[in-house]
């Protein structure tokens, strides 16, 4: 467990990364829509939301990480969601939680009919293809491919932003994807100013590609090899 001092203006609060549980979840939720409003999921609202992340909490790959103060209220200051193996867990969600989220989803949809009309636009094909698509666990005997994990989501309360905790973060999540074997981290975040680039070159990621999002918003790829 991580513990910093964070730059708080009025308190001396020491914060600690711990596991989330489900009564994170909503706060999380909540805080994904505010702060990290581009692509699909935060359009469907925090209902759905709240059930795509706790699946980070349920399966085997998943990593779901908090930071809370240490004091008697302990406030939640921030978060990570993502997995130790990208495929593995992908494949796992798909096996044990597809047809609940596609509920979830439609559900999501039909009361928002410019997100459905704007998801049958950009992406009703590929997720058809994923949700019909049979997911099977490895060939036995194969030889599997290199680990990759990817961070989902990382937020940090604005206010306290730049005091260590996106970084305690980070560094949690990439010592439990050490400890699964992966060899390379890797994510996703919104180019130029509006992403956090700058943060994830000081932490010695490096970007390894630039593409559009299905919103035709530019997007890199950062990755960072693991030992």
């Amino acid at each position: 467990m991580s513990q910093k001092p964070p730059k708080f203006p009025s308190t001396r609060s020491v914060v600690v990364i711990r596991e989330a549980t489900e009564e994170d979840l909503r706060l999380m939720a909540s805080d994904v829509i505010r702060y990290l409003p581009d692509g699909l999921f935060p359009r469907l609202g925090k209902r759905f939301v709240r059930r795509w992340m706790k699946t980070f909490l349920t399966q085997h790959h998943g990593v779901a990480l908090v930071g809370v103060t240490s004091d008697a209220q302990q406030q939640q200051v921030g978060f990570l969601i993502g997995s130790t193996n990208q495929i593995r867990h992908v494949a796992d969600v798909l096996n044990n939680h597809k047809w609940g989220l596609l509920l979830s989803g439609l559900m999501a949809l039909s009361i928002r009919p410019r997100v459905l009309l704007h998801f049958l636009r950009t992406r009703a094909r590929p997720y058809l293809r994923r949700i019909l698509r049979r997911t099977n666990g490895p060939i036995a005997g194969a030889n599997p491919r290199p680990a990759t994990a990817v961070i989902t989501s990382l937020v940090v309360l604005p206010t306290l932003r730049g005091g260590g905790i996106g970084k305690l973060l980070v560094e949690e999540f990439l010592n439990r994807a050490v400890a699964d074997r992966a060899a390379l981290a890797e994510l996703v975040t919104t180019a130029g100013a509006a992403g956090a680039g700058e943060f994830y070159k000081k932490l010695g990621w490096t970007c390894v590609g630039e593409r559009h999002s299905k919103d035709g918003t530019p997007i890199h790829t950062y990755q960072l090899s693991l030992p």
